[in-house]
């Protein structure tokens, strides 16, 4: 069972068992300081663990602006610079927008962070679990 490590409006941080961290994005409206936390949060856990994988659940979660894509990308690339990559299981939210929005992102950090996308939570995580 996951254990929560933060949350905050942005979404709830758990550590896994299975060795990874689980990011479950809330709905509505988060601040940049919000997003800017649960980041940091996040790049904590993965670092106190000496982890490299996520599963992001990003279901609920609203489109992403354009500071807030800006600081995703910066804050990536610079934790892959200085850490090496984190490897993500992406669960996928439905709206158009908030897809537009996430591959934006993920697309300019696909080599700091590369990702496969999923509809499973199950299966993202079984594919988590393969990577090296």
């Amino acid at each position: 069972m996951p254990s929560l490590y933060y949350q905050n409006a942005t979404g709830c941080l758990y550590a896994h068992p299975d060795g990874y961290a689980l990011l479950r994005y809330h709905a509505g409206t988060r601040s940049l300081l919000d997003l800017h936390e649960f980041l940091l949060h996040t790049g904590q856990l993965l670092f106190r663990r000496r982890w490299h994988k996520m599963l992001i659940d990003q279901r609920l979660l609203s489109p992403y602006t354009e500071s807030e894509q800006a600081l995703l990308l910066n804050y990536w690339q610079a934790r892959h610079f200085t850490l090496g990559r984190t490897i993500s299981a992406v669960l996928l939210a439905t709206g158009a927008a908030t897809h537009c929005t996430f591959t934006q992102v993920w697309e300019e950090a696909s080599s700091s962070v590369p990702y496969s996308l999923f509809d499973d939570e199950a299966e993202a995580a079984q594919w988590l679990l393969s990577q090296r």
